[in-house]
């Protein structure tokens, strides 16, 4: 029975932390893949202020059943109090790519 793929979602405040965990998730084959997308803009209330942030966006491609492991993993490595971390689940995926994602994360690829 295929595994389903989602997409684990984060935001980090500078490069060499998205760097960090998108290299720890893929070494430790919490994620097969990990996009860091720079230069977003978030704008939040955080403690009754209005906060603009420059960002980077981290999207980790895995399984459901590595996402709550990933997903303690960024809790524990995170710098912010209260981190981004969201999942998003896969509607459509193509078969392939679905396959490759579950191959990545459920044996050592080396």
């Amino acid at each position: 029975m295929r595994e389903s793929c989602c997409i684990v979602t984060t935001t980090v405040d500078n490069a060499s932390l998205a760097n960090s965990l998108a290299e720890d998730a893929i070494k430790e084959h919490l994620a097969a893949c990990v996009q860091i997308i720079p230069n977003i803009t978030s704008y939040y209330e955080w403690r009754g202020q209005l906060e603009k942030s420059q960002e980077l966006l981290l999207q980790f491609k895995t399984t459901e059943k590595h996402a709550q492991l990933l997903m303690e993993y960024l809790k524990k490595s995170h710098s912010y109090d209260t981190p981004e971390i969201i999942m998003l689940r896969t509607g459509d995926i193509d078969p392939d790519y679905e396959k490759w994602i579950e191959m990545a994360v459920n044996q050592d690829l080396s």
